[in-house]
């Protein structure tokens, strides 16, 4: 894979930070990340109503239809960029999760014990708690009640 520079860029700092990253080797690199930071804006597309998109060298761009509270620069709008992380960071755990599913163990003998399902279970709570602050960013919008005239009752005399 070819990593094309972009500006999804800005998110990586804080995407590493997120992840808990910020060693001096990091665990994931520039390219993986890049990909998972657009993976994560396609992803949020339906919760934004198609408020951005991606062309084919991976830059993000503003629906020009979109509703947004400043004109660019930048791009992506700094309020949208916690969105994003979430996303691209609970992408990362669930695969991660899962590729250390079976790396759970507990067992015991008569003089030693050795158990790592609390690492199984932090792992689970740090995606389980990124996946409810990105539900709090977007919450549930019940429909709008519609009015209209009720025909028959109106104060003109064709409408009864």
């Amino acid at each position: 894979m070819v990593f094309k520079r972009s500006n999804l860029e800005v998110i990586l700092t804080p995407l590493r930070i997120q992840l808990g990253d910020t060693g001096t080797t990091p665990t994931y690199s520039d390219e993986i990340l890049h990909s998972v930071l657009g993976a994560s804006l396609s992803a949020l597309m339906p919760r934004w109503n198609d408020r951005y998109y991606m062309d084919q060298d991976g830059v993000a761009h503003r629906n020009p239809y979109g509703k947004f509270d400043f004109s660019t620069p930048p791009e992506i709008q700094s309020k949208d960029w916690r969105a994003i992380v979430l996303q691209a960071s609970i992408m990362i755990k669930s695969g991660a999760k899962f590729a250390a599913s079976g790396d759970a163990v507990s067992w015991r003998d008569d003089e030693i014990s050795y158990s790592n399902i609390e690492s199984a279970k932090q792992r689970s709570s740090t995606l389980n708690d990124d996946i409810k602050e990105l539900d709090l960013l977007f919450p549930v919008k019940l429909a709008r009640a519609k009015t209209g005239r009720l025909y028959g009752y109106g104060p003109k005399e064709w409408e009864k």
